[in-house]
C-alpha cells in the first residue's frame, strides 16, 4: 500500500478555491499526510514596458500580500498545521519547481472544465501540469468543486483502475488501496480491448469471431481477477471514452490511471482523454518506462 505523507495543494484563488482547499484538507486528515498550499502571481498581459511596471510598481507586492491575507484567512478555520508557498511566474512551472523542492506524494488541482476548442487554442492547464509532474496528480472536476465550503464532503465511495494488463498496474493498485481504506472505497477493475483480437492473449484461429472474443474476454477477466480480490469489467472501444462513460454510467468518483515518469512526457491518449472529459476525479499515477 502507498504512503501518502505530503501533500501540496494548488489554488489560483477563483471561486472554486475554497471548496478545492477544504477537500485537500480533508484528504490530508485522513491520510495524516502534512499540507502545503502553492499559489502563483501570474505575469501580466501585454507589453515588456507593462510586465516592468507590474514588477517594480508595487503591484506585484500587492497581489502577493492579498494573496497571502485570503489563504491565511480561510485555513485558520481548520485545526492543522499547514504551509504556505507564494511565487510570480508561469503557475504552471512554478509549481513544477515548488513540487520538485517539496517532494510531495500527492498534488491537488482543479479543473476550470474548459472545453475542447479552449483547449485546442489555449490548452488545458491540468494537462500541461500532468505532463510536467513527477508526482501523483489528482484532479478535481468543475462539477465536483461549488463555491459553498458548507457542501457535502469529499467522496471517493467508487474507484476504478484502468489496467493495462501490465507490470505498472500493481503500482496503480497501490493507490488505489490507500484510498480504499481511508474513504472505505469499492474497487473496480476496468480493462477496455482497442483491438478486436490481441495475439498476446488469444492465438487467431477460424472459429467465429464472436467465439473469439468471448475467449478474449475471459482470458483478460481472469487476469483481471488475479491482479487483486475486486470487481471487474472488459469494455471495447476506445479506452480514455470508453473508461469515460463507464464512470458516469456507474457513479465513479475516482479514476486512476498511469502516466509515464519521465518530465516532459507525452500523456497516453487514454490519459489525457480522461483528463479532457473528466467524468470524475481522475489520480494520475508516474510509471516508470522500460
Amino acid at each position: 500500500m502507498q504512503k501518502i505523507k505530503k501533500i501540496l495543494c494548488t489554488t489560483d484563488l477563483s471561486k472554486f478555491s475554497n471548496r478545492l482547499l477544504s477537500w485537500g484538507v480533508e484528504i490530508c486528515l485522513r491520510f495524516d499526510a502534512s499540507f502545503f498550499v502553492f499559489h502563483a502571481i501570474p505575469p501580466p498581459h501585454g507589453s515588456v514596458s507593462r510586465q516592468i511596471e507590474f514588477e517594480r510598481g508595487g503591484e506585484k507586492k500587492e497581489k502577493i500580500k492579498d494573496a497571502h491575507g485570503k489563504i491565511k484567512i480561510f485555513m485558520e478555520r481548520f485545526d492543522i498545521k499547514w504551509d504556505l508557498v507564494i511565487t510570480y511566474g508561469d503557475p504552471v512551472l512554478e509549481v513544477a519547481k515548488v513540487a520538485k523542492k517539496i517532494e510531495p506524494d500527492i498534488v491537488i488541482a482543479a479543473s476550470h472544465g474548459f472545453s475542447e476548442f479552449q483547449q485546442f487554442f489555449i490548452g488545458s492547464v491540468v494537462g500541461r501540469m500532468a505532463q510536467t509532474f513527477s508526482q501523483p496528480f489528482l484532479v478535481i472536476p468543475p462539477g465536483k468543486i461549488v463555491s459553498d465550503t458548507t457542501g457535502p464532503k469529499l467522496q471517493f465511495t467508487n474507484i476504478i483502475i484502468a489496467c493495462r494488463l501490465s507490470e505498472s498496474d500493481s503500482h496503480l493498485k497501490k493507490y488505489a488501496l490507500a484510498f480504499s481504506e481511508k474513504f472505505n472505497s469499492k474497487i473496480c477493475l476496468v480493462h477496455v480491448m482497442e483491438s478486436p483480437v490481441n495475439e498476446e492473449i488469444v492465438k487467431i484461429t477460424s472459429a467465429p469471431y464472436d467465439k473469439v472474443q468471448r475467449r478474449l474476454e475471459e482470458k483478460l477477466s481472469l487476469r483481471l481477477k488475479n491482479m487483486m480480490s475486486a470487481k471487474t469489467h472488459i469494455l471495447r472501444g476506445i479506452p480514455g471514452e470508453e473508461l469515460a462513460l463507464y464512470a458516469k454510467s456507474n457513479e465513479t468518483d475516482l479514476i486512476i490511471a498511469g502516466v509515464d515518469d519521465r518530465p516532459g512526457r507525452i500523456i497516453t491518449t487514454t490519459t489525457a482523454a480522461l483528463l479532457r472529459h473528466l467524468p470524475c476525479a481522475v489520480l494520475t499515477v508516474p510509471i516508470k518506462s522500460n
